[in-house]
């Protein structure tokens, strides 16, 4: 429960930026306002599973994001990762949807939704979101998309598939072999071995 006087120091916070606000109007800048609390709100949802606490902070901190800026797709895409990680699937991918059809050239919008779509059994629609994402063609996208979807691949048994993507995600970036095996070391952490293997594999060839 120590959790609770983060979120007590927060509330407190909010109280002073209301009454600088009441000062100083033109001070505030909504948008900024927006990516610091998407920000905030993502680091502890990256902390989730270690306290229920994180998730409400994670939340809250979201939604004030979304009220500073909701038309703002990177918050959308915080707001639709959030929704994911909680088990609210249909939210999430109203919002993916929204995003990608909103911004079709958002090349880490389609990543994510591709993830989604993975993590949902749906391995033929996110072979698409992960494909738009890679044929954007700009560079950390693309990584991203030929990344996620080998690993989408091989958790789906297309080995040949994977096989592929892994070979042109380290033709296109060497560096990307280092992620590669520290996602390997968390799936052998988490018990995967035939998964973990194979990473460790592709990652020495």
């Amino acid at each position: 429960m120590r959790l609770i006087s983060k979120t007590v120091i927060i509330f407190s916070c909010l109280v002073m930026l209301s009454a600088c606000q009441t000062k100083k109007q033109h001070d505030f800048d909504p948008e900024a306002a927006a990516l610091a609390r998407m920000k905030l709100g993502l680091g502890y949802l990256a902390h989730a599973d270690e306290s229920e606490d994180n998730i409400k902070l994670a939340h809250y901190n979201l939604q004030l994001a979304a009220k500073y800026s909701p038309n703002n797709p990177k918050i959308m895409l915080a707001m639709a990762m959030f929704d994911q990680h909680v088990g609210e699937y249909q939210e999430a991918e109203m919002l993916y949807k929204r995003i990608t059809t909103l911004n079709p050239g958002d090349g880490l919008a389609q990543v994510h939704y591709g993830g989604f779509l993975c993590a949902r059994n749906r391995y033929t629609e996110a072979q698409k979101a992960f494909q738009q994402s890679i044929d954007l063609d700009r560079h950390q996208w693309k990584a991203d998309g030929l990344e996620q979807y080998g690993y989408c691949a091989i958790q789906n048994g297309d080995k040949q598939r994977a096989d592929q993507l892994f070979q042109q995600l380290f033709t296109y970036d060497a560096a990307r072999r280092d992620s590669v095996l520290k996602v390997a070391n968390m799936y052998q952490q988490k018990g995967a071995d035939q998964i973990a293997t194979y990473l460790f594999s592709i990652v020495q060839k």
